[in-house]
């Protein structure tokens, strides 16, 4: 059945025998358990083992051609050099929508989740995604309130592989991170915006008013282990209001950076949608070494290479950037559609050339978010962000695949990441009854787990005396395990693809379970 957007179909994939995955190096001596996967339905996962946990419902799709199918990185397992996960951002497209829970998301390539954490009532994430921090792995986001503004309060989180909370980064001098650009570096700083000062302004020289409140844009670098604010940088010192493709408002958002990257020279590489254009920032002093695009471009803008409104601009070397082109900014429609594009870059000559524009058959045009990234296969994932899409092409542009969040939800950006995880806390199980049989039912999950290949359960008339009763192979983030008899306790402990066992589960009292399914 065809779904979603650019004539998708609906993916599903069989995953390979328990016998195969755990018997590789040596055989266990137990017997396989039958098992598979806990349903899912409407916009919102529930499990019985966490019952916490309501992840959106990801839609994960793949393209209807013969040829883009055959090659597509999910039907053929995976593209071996590309990452397996997808990180998402769910978040309200409006500030009113519904009691869902929202908070960063890490899915597979069937749109299962793998690590769910929401965040308290009102908080929004942003900038989601795995980084390094003192030689380490770690999961980085924004997490805070989002306001009508458009701007946000809050803070960056650091967790570890165990899913630890290693570190919180804060604004300095007074001031509150903003939603709009987060970057880890390998020094050890996070290099964020803020949100935005406001400064009195005449403004009667662009047909507006003499006392006119100016946003200001605001960069920091703080180091994460003190808090020690390391440079700021000001907008309205090094960019003029003049440069600005915002219609005149008060206040007057005439910047608003919303990318920021540390290039391997030191300087800063940073995207202001309201100018419609990139900079290269002196790190020292935040002098513009040179301007891309906008009003006041140094390079010559080949055909189809000038972008508007657009979101998450990265060097992916000397001669390559990308950059999300939003094409509008909600009210205006500057462009017919969006596009994650690829520019070629010659620095010396002041040249900018389109290699390539990715864009779907239902012309999207998001208002606002968005994202591009150059897989290491040359595959392209794009964010559509609040369109509630992320794509995967080849790099000629083929639609591959398709993950979609339920309507009225958006990830600021979607990036396809290498993670390996596992949870500092313990699996979680429950019990239930079949509502026909009357036979026992086992729901074991671990949140965040990222190699469990099948759960060994364990059994038993007493609580210290447990057996193991046989393998249940692992089917998504919930796996459902019916048992031929009705012990009155049992555990469950997850399975490595190599055979080898993991944490355990606690014991659970199973005799007196009520029906569940």
């Amino acid at each position: 059945m065809l779904q979603g957007a650019g004539g998708l179909a609906t993916l599903a994939i069989a995953g390979a025998g328990v016998s195969e995955l755990l018997h590789r190096t040596k055989p266990l001596p137990l017997p396989e358990i039958s098992s598979f996967a806990a349903g899912s339905a409407g916009s919102a996962h529930s499990f019985h083992s966490q019952p916490d946990l309501r992840p959106p419902t990801v839609t994960t799709t793949y393209a209807a051609s013969t040829d883009a199918a055959t090659t597509h990185p999910a039907v053929a397992r995976r593209v071996p050099t590309d990452p397996e996960f997808l990180f998402l951002g769910p978040g309200p497209v409006s500030l009113a929508t519904g009691s869902t829970q929202y908070g960063p998301l890490i899915i597979d390539r069937a749109g299962t989740p793998v690590w769910f954490r929401p965040l308290e009532s009102g908080m929004q994430v942003t900038n989601f995604t795995a980084s390094e921090y003192r030689d380490e792995p770690v999961l980085v986001w924004w997490q805070g309130v989002i306001h009508e503004s458009g701007y946000g309060q809050g803070e960056a989180v650091l967790v570890d592989r165990g899913y630890r909370e290693i570190a919180r980064v804060q604004a300095a001098g007074g001031r509150w991170m903003d939603l709009h650009a987060l970057t880890v570096t390998p020094q050890g700083t996070a290099l964020f915006t803020c949100y935005p000062e406001t400064v009195t302004m005449d403004l009667s020289a662009m047909n507006g008013p003499k006392n006119t409140q100016v946003l200001g844009s605001i960069i920091q670098e703080v180091d994460i282990a003190s808090g020690r604010l390391l440079f700021e940088w000001h907008g309205l010192q090094h960019i003029p209001v003049t440069a600005s493709e915002e219609p005149m408002a008060q206040p007057y958002d005439y910047l608003h950076i919303n990318s920021i990257q540390q290039l391997s020279d030191g300087s800063l590489f940073v995207s202001a949608r309201h100018t419609w254009a990139l900079y290269k920032l002196e790190r020292g002093t935040g002098n513009v070494i040179w301007t891309l695009g906008g009003k006041q471009s140094n390079f010559q803008m080949g055909p189809g290479a000038q972008f508007a409104w657009q979101h998450d601009a990265v060097q992916v070397s000397d001669q390559v950037l990308t950059v999300f082109d939003n094409g509008t900014n909600g009210p205006i429609k500057t462009e017919p559609q969006a596009r994650g594009l690829e520019l070629a870059v010659d620095e010396s000559r002041r040249t900018v050339t389109l290699r390539h524009a990715y864009t779907t058959a239902d012309q999207l045009l998001p208002g606002a978010m968005g994202s591009v990234q150059i897989l290491p296969s040359g595959n392209v994932m794009v964010g559509w962000g609040v369109d509630s899409l992320t794509s995967e092409f080849t790099a000629d542009g083929t639609l591959l695949y398709g993950a979609s969040l339920p309507e009225g939800m958006y990830s600021y950006r979607g990036l396809r990441l290498p993670w390996t995880a596992a949870p500092h806390h313990a699996p979680a199980v429950a019990a239930g009854r079949d509502g026909q049989s009357g036979a026992t039912v086992l729901y074991a999950s671990w949140n965040g787990a990222t190699d469990v290949a099948g759960w060994e359960v364990n059994a038993g008339a007493k609580h210290n005396h447990l057996r193991p009763l046989g393998i249940a192979r692992r089917h998504g983030f919930e796996t459902v395990i019916p048992l031929k008899h009705q012990p009155r306790f049992a555990s469950v402990t997850p399975v490595d693809r190599a055979g080898k066992r993991l944490r355990h589960s606690p014991v659970i009292r199973v005799s007196d379970s009520t029906t569940s399914r």
